[in-house]
């Protein structure tokens, strides 16, 4: 009897054995998918580095226990900040397939002569010597705001003075970017006059278009998107050689309350020491 048992116990043993072994032949990951939305060959490249590193390190290797933390890891690394994790998916029984998105930078942020590239999402990307971007362009120079330090893959944040006008500096990066004209923007200045008299004391954005035209916005952090709308369609209405001089000028007017762009030859008002 117990040699019929033993027997039946070894047996169920092999069998085990020759099971796992099969699912784990079966199941040894064979494939790696990188689904990589990029917008430039630096992003490419990462993403071709990710793909070589997952390839390097877990072909082959337990699909059923493979940890996608591995992923996140890679992507991070080699990304260097750069790329983001969308998506990871394990398809049964031996592919693993990976999305993931490229940053892109937006604005930097001059400081003490460094300038903080922020990227698409709010992240700090790089902080550098210069404003050219990790793909060779030149970010937007942002001036006149107030911020502490930070560091690599913070999320950029600004002083509390500041938090009204950097939300209506969000809202005319996006909208730049809807018309497609973001890299018009060579330089957006933040800064208020000083005036005793408070009808006087108010906020502005001053923003030089590549070709050299210039962007007024008075008070940019009231009726945001009303004055960004005006100036932008304001720009776009200029032939290109209006775009080479003077300044469109966007307020609210005392009394009526209605915000029409205007354009002058002369220098803006912007204040003293900026």
């Amino acid at each position: 009897m117990r040699s019929k048992k033993f027997v039946v116990v070894y047996a169920l043993a092999i069998f085990l054995i020759v099971m796992l072994v099969t699912i784990n032949a079966v199941c040894s990951i064979s494939q790696f998918e990188i689904y990589c939305a990029t917008g430039s060959t630096f992003g490419a490249a990462r993403a071709e580095a990710v793909q070589s590193r997952l390839d390097e390190e877990y072909r082959g290797k337990s699909f059923l226990f493979f940890n996608e933390n591995s992923v996140y890891d890679a992507v991070s690394e080699e990304g260097g900040g750069y790329l983001e994790v969308l998506e990871v998916q394990k398809v049964f029984p031996n592919k693993i397939t990976v999305s993931v998105s490229e940053r892109f930078e937006t604005f930097a942020f001059e400081k003490d002569g460094r300038y903080y590239a922020v990227g698409d999402d709010g992240t700090v990307l790089a902080i550098r010597d210069s404003a050219i971007s990790n793909i060779g362009i030149n970010n937007t120079v942002v001036t006149g705001f107030t911020f502490p330090d930070q560091k690599v893959g913070d999320v950029f944040t600004v002083d509390a003075s500041c938090q009204g006008a950097y939300a209506a500096l969000q809202a005319l990066m996006d909208e730049l970017k809807e018309r497609d004209v973001q890299y018009n923007a060579a330089k957006i200045m933040y800064g208020t006059m000083g005036a005793s008299d408070p009808q006087f004391n108010y906020s502005y954005f001053y923003v030089t278009a590549v070709e050299n035209v210039g962007i007024w916005i008075e008070g940019p952090e009231t009726r945001t998107d009303e004055k960004i709308q005006a100036a932008l369609d304001y720009y776009e209405s200029l032939d290109d050689g209006q775009r080479t001089y003077g300044y469109i000028s966007v307020v609210e007017e005392t009394g009526s309350g209605q915000i029409k762009p205007s354009y002058s030859h002369n220098v803006p008002p912007i204040s003293d020491g900026e």
